[in-house]
């Protein structure tokens, strides 16, 4: 399992609205699978996780499982993987001082153990990459 965190200067309510409603402004450029740098993703309540592209090309990233605002968001993702092969996502948010600790958890479901095992070093990267750039929106 994979697990990130970093400290953001608000309150949980406020990083859960920033990292869920507010994605598409922090999300790397970097880190679009439409290669698009203008593109836009969407989490959704309702149990979409995608991206649309300037030409309204779409993307399936995910899907929600559990939205409990402020405190547990929790995914099936596909980005490194596909749809039939997700990881688990789950993004936790606490108080912490001033401010909330947003924790990324990281790992295979049993239908990705293979992908994991090779991609694991890969998704240890980018969610370092994706947790600065939230903590610096």
């Amino acid at each position: 399992m994979i697990q990130k965190s970093i400290v953001l200067r608000c309150v949980p309510d406020d990083a859960f609205q920033l990292f869920t409603e507010r994605i598409s402004e922090w999300w790397p450029k970097t880190h679009r699978l439409t290669k698009d740098s203008e593109s836009e993703l969407f989490l959704e309540q309702t149990g979409r996780f995608w991206e649309r592209a300037g030409d309204g090309s779409e993307i399936e990233l995910g899907r929600v499982l559990v939205w409990e605002a402020p405190n547990r968001l929790a995914l099936d993702f596909y980005m490194g993987t596909n749809a039939a092969q997700p990881t688990a996502v789950e993004v936790t948010f606490t108080a912490e001082n001033e401010g909330t600790r947003v924790t990324v958890h990281h790992r295979a479901r049993p239908e990705s153990e293979d992908l994991w095992k090779q991609r694991a070093p890969v998704f240890e990267r980018s969610w370092e990459t994706v947790l600065a750039a939230l903590a610096n929106s």
